[in-house]
């Protein structure tokens, strides 16, 4: 069993988390997510799909019939983590040894995060159930050929879209509870009209949060892509083209003999298990991967700063996306680790004048920002739980920018670029090798070309 934070007031301890139901509703276009505690504490969750089809053919009805369970699955992840009991009791479907195993690594490594935050291991508590029965065949539906690109409001899926329109290939915006500033972004892509799914948690969940349950991270791009997967057949689309990078393949540190990652669900690992998950269980033509990958959080710096028109309205500090909506903040607060990385990483690309209009402030010549940085590029702590860069470009990044005339009034660039030992590159050396691609990817080659024709335009 998990052993309780000191700090965390956990009322009762459950023993057994149930997946009870989950039925899609084709007139009022929902999925309904069924789960419960042993004790009978019931959630329920709504997936609202605007504008998707409702009469389906039986072979796209049967694919539905495979999606939706999986999709059952990896969401209850949110629900399971309020006790994470040992004993996980499937009502409503028999898994396969490979498909149990694909979700107990799925919640293990998912809930890494959470488990540091909570100071549990769950190593030996989480087990899905399996049966004897051999492993399920996929379906074999055709999708329509269309590529479906999520957007998050940040710097990553916007180079996506360039990458796509440079080469002419069509794509559709996708998004899930899209806030102002998705909307803002994809609004200034100028593209086809977007899929915005919503996802309502069961608000019980929330209650017993203030209560004390568990609380903390969830792999909450693995869950978003499931529930793409799903969408694919209610709008009409074969591919799914995400927008993470080499950089997400680094851990934060490793507890309990596990790499502990932040990005899990962005990481090349994760990436490569769902779609031979889904190839292999549940719909075998459905495509899945990241265009960026070859890329680190650099390369994507230096080609997003080629695209000015999106300078004002993209956001990656997450206080503009949190999960209760009254506590959003639009903007950058400038006092977190995405801020003071992205700032980072895009310093040296569009220059001083153009990175301060962004964030209205250097964050570089603000002492109370010393801390936070020496995170980054490896001075204190571990890496931050947060989607930052490596640590390694983080320091090439920030001793490249002290030699640059236009920082060297920053204070911090002072403070700090002596404390590394690697030498800075100039602007031309630090393109160049921020753009070399890294050979870890999945790209089918095709889109591998499109990458390699606009990093070369």
């Amino acid at each position: 069993m998990p052993e309780k934070n000191q700090t965390t007031n956990v009322m009762t301890q459950e023993s057994t988390f149930i997946f009870k139901s989950c039925r899609y509703e084709p007139d009022k276009r929902q999925l309904l997510l069924h789960y419960a505690y042993g004790s009978g504490q019931c959630f329920k969750e709504v997936i609202t799909f605007p504008g998707a089809k409702t009469v389906f053919t039986a072979d796209e009805h049967r694919a539905l019939d495979k999606l939706g369970p999986a999709l059952h699955l990896a969401a209850g992840i949110s629900y399971y983590k309020a006790y994470c009991p040992d004993q996980i009791v499937i009502e409503n479907q028999k898994l396969s040894p490979a498909q149990a195993d694909f979700f107990t690594k799925f919640y293990l490594m998912g809930l890494g995060e959470f488990s540091v935050e909570n100071d549990l291991d769950l190593r030996q508590v989480i087990t899905f159930p399996a049966t004897d029965q051999g492993t399920p065949s996929p379906s074999s539906l055709s999708l329509p050929r269309a590529n479906a690109v999520p957007i998050g409001g940040g710097k990553d899926s916007l180079v996506s879209l360039e990458v796509l329109r440079h080469a002419g290939q069509p794509f559709r915006p996708i998004a899930i509870n899209a806030g102002r500033p998705i909307l803002e972004v994809i609004d200034s892509a100028d593209c086809s009209t977007p899929i915005l799914i919503s996802r309502k948690l069961d608000p019980a969940l929330f209650q017993l949060n203030e209560q004390g349950a568990y609380n903390g991270h969830v792999p909450i791009t693995g869950i978003l892509s499931f529930i793409m997967a799903f969408a694919s057949v209610l709008y009409g689309y074969d591919t799914v083209i995400m927008s993470n990078e080499q950089s997400a393949n680094e851990g934060n540190m490793v507890r309990h003999g596990l790499e502990i990652n932040h990005q899990y669900s962005k990481s090349l690992e994760f990436e490569q298990d769902f779609s031979h998950f889904i190839r292999s269980h549940i719909l075998e033509k459905f495509c899945y991967f990241s265009l960026l990958r070859p890329l680190s959080e650099s390369g994507i710096a230096a080609l997003f700063s080629r695209a000015p028109k999106y300078f004002p309205t993209f956001k990656s500090c997450n206080r503009n996306f949190h999960i209760a909506e009254g506590m959003r903040q639009y903007g950058w607060c400038c006092d977190c680790p995405k801020c003071r990385f992205v700032f980072l990483a895009l310093a040296p690309f569009i220059g001083k004048p153009g990175i301060i209009k962004i964030f209205g402030r250097d964050m570089l010549d603000d002492p109370a920002q010393e801390d936070g940085f020496r995170e980054l590029i490896g001075l204190k702590g571990h890496k931050p739980f947060e989607c930052v860069g490596e640590i390694g470009e983080c320091r090439l990044l920030l001793k490249s920018l002290s030699l640059m005339p236009d920082w060297q009034q920053s204070r911090l660039l002072s403070q700090l670029a002596p404390d590394i030992n690697e030498p800075g590159l100039t602007l031309p050396e630090l393109t160049g090798l921020s753009l070399t691609k890294h050979p870890g990817h999945s790209l089918p080659t095709e889109f591998e070309r499109m990458l390699d024709d606009f990093i070369g335009s």
